[in-house]
Protein backbone atom coordinates (compact mmCIF):
# COMPACT_ATOMS: atom_id res chain seq x y z
CA UNK A 1 0.00 0.00 0.00
CA UNK A 2 1.06 3.86 -0.69
CA UNK A 3 -0.73 6.29 1.29
CA UNK A 4 -3.79 3.94 1.36
CA UNK A 5 -4.10 2.85 -1.60
CA UNK A 6 -2.49 -0.95 -4.09
CA UNK A 7 0.22 -0.77 -6.04
CA UNK A 8 0.58 -1.63 -9.18
CA UNK A 9 2.66 -4.38 -9.05
CA UNK A 10 3.12 -6.80 -5.95
CA UNK A 11 5.42 -6.46 -3.38
CA UNK A 12 7.89 -9.34 -2.06
CA UNK A 13 6.33 -10.58 0.69
CA UNK A 14 8.12 -10.18 4.44
CA UNK A 15 7.14 -13.77 5.27
CA UNK A 16 10.06 -15.91 5.95
CA UNK A 17 9.13 -19.93 5.51
CA UNK A 18 6.15 -19.55 7.50
CA UNK A 19 6.85 -16.24 10.14
CA UNK A 20 6.37 -13.00 9.48
CA UNK A 21 8.84 -11.55 11.90
CA UNK A 22 7.58 -8.12 13.70
CA UNK A 23 9.66 -5.01 14.00
CA UNK A 24 8.78 -1.36 14.84
CA UNK A 25 9.54 -0.59 11.17
CA UNK A 26 7.28 -3.06 9.34
CA UNK A 27 4.21 -1.10 9.39
CA UNK A 28 5.80 2.37 8.26
CA UNK A 29 4.58 1.93 4.45
CA UNK A 30 0.89 0.24 5.97
CA UNK A 31 -0.84 -3.05 6.06
CA UNK A 32 0.82 -6.20 4.88
CA UNK A 33 -1.55 -7.78 2.62
CA UNK A 34 -1.58 -11.37 2.02
CA UNK A 35 -3.12 -12.37 -0.91
CA UNK A 36 -4.53 -15.50 -1.37
CA UNK A 37 -2.68 -16.83 1.77
CA UNK A 38 -1.81 -20.80 1.67
CA UNK A 39 -2.96 -21.14 4.85
CA UNK A 40 -6.59 -20.10 6.95
CA UNK A 41 -5.29 -19.97 10.14
CA UNK A 42 -2.30 -17.66 11.74
CA UNK A 43 -1.07 -18.13 15.51
CA UNK A 44 0.37 -15.11 16.96
CA UNK A 45 2.72 -15.53 20.54
CA UNK A 46 4.12 -12.52 22.04
CA UNK A 47 7.91 -13.90 23.84
CA UNK A 48 6.29 -14.35 27.48
CA UNK A 49 2.41 -14.46 27.21
CA UNK A 50 -0.50 -16.03 26.13
CA UNK A 51 -1.08 -17.08 22.54
CA UNK A 52 -3.57 -16.61 19.98
CA UNK A 53 -4.67 -18.36 16.82
CA UNK A 54 -7.17 -17.07 14.25
CA UNK A 55 -8.54 -18.80 11.29
CA UNK A 56 -10.57 -17.84 8.48
CA UNK A 57 -13.08 -19.20 5.75
CA UNK A 58 -14.63 -17.70 2.67
CA UNK A 59 -11.75 -14.43 2.62
CA UNK A 60 -9.36 -13.71 -0.20
CA UNK A 61 -6.84 -11.89 1.77
CA UNK A 62 -5.28 -11.28 5.28
CA UNK A 63 -4.13 -7.80 6.32
CA UNK A 64 -2.11 -7.48 9.61
CA UNK A 65 -1.40 -3.99 10.76
CA UNK A 66 -0.38 -1.99 13.53
CA UNK A 67 0.39 1.77 14.11
CA UNK A 68 3.80 2.81 12.23
CA UNK A 69 6.43 3.13 14.44
CA UNK A 70 5.44 0.45 17.34
CA UNK A 71 2.54 0.39 19.05
CA UNK A 72 1.47 -2.40 22.13
CA UNK A 73 -1.24 -3.89 19.47
CA UNK A 74 -0.95 -5.93 16.71
CA UNK A 75 -4.59 -6.07 14.27
CA UNK A 76 -4.95 -9.74 12.05
CA UNK A 77 -8.20 -9.32 9.93
CA UNK A 78 -9.14 -11.65 7.34
CA UNK A 79 -10.40 -9.12 4.52
CA UNK A 80 -12.23 -9.35 1.21
CA UNK A 81 -11.50 -6.91 -0.70
CA UNK A 82 -8.58 -4.71 -0.46
CA UNK A 83 -8.48 -0.48 -1.17
CA UNK A 84 -8.45 0.44 -4.51
CA UNK A 85 -5.22 -0.21 -6.71
CA UNK A 86 -3.69 3.83 -7.55
CA UNK A 87 -3.85 3.70 -11.35
CA UNK A 88 -7.62 2.13 -10.80
CA UNK A 89 -10.22 4.86 -12.27
CA UNK A 90 -12.76 2.05 -12.84
CA UNK A 91 -16.31 2.15 -11.62
CA UNK A 92 -17.09 1.05 -8.00
CA UNK A 93 -18.18 -2.67 -8.92
CA UNK A 94 -15.16 -3.52 -11.17
CA UNK A 95 -12.90 -2.89 -8.35
CA UNK A 96 -10.42 -5.79 -7.58
CA UNK A 97 -11.19 -8.38 -5.27
CA UNK A 98 -14.55 -7.13 -4.42
CA UNK A 99 -16.97 -9.64 -3.34
CA UNK A 100 -20.59 -8.95 -5.25
CA UNK A 101 -23.63 -10.94 -4.08
CA UNK A 102 -26.73 -11.08 -5.82
CA UNK A 103 -30.14 -9.63 -4.12
CA UNK A 104 -31.44 -13.10 -2.32
CA UNK A 105 -28.42 -14.56 -2.18
CA UNK A 106 -26.34 -15.53 0.61
CA UNK A 107 -22.43 -15.90 1.30
CA UNK A 108 -21.14 -16.94 4.78
CA UNK A 109 -17.65 -16.07 6.00
CA UNK A 110 -16.36 -16.70 8.64
CA UNK A 111 -13.50 -16.68 11.33
CA UNK A 112 -12.46 -17.74 14.75
CA UNK A 113 -10.01 -16.54 18.03
CA UNK A 114 -8.61 -19.25 20.19
CA UNK A 115 -6.87 -18.27 23.09
CA UNK A 116 -4.19 -20.53 23.54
Amino acid sequence: LKDGLLLPTPQPTPVEGNVLKLSERLFDEDAVILDRPASTSVRYAAEHGPAIEMSWQGVQELGIWSKPGGAPFLCIEPWHGIARPVDFDGDFVDKPSLMLIAPGAKRVLSYQIRLL
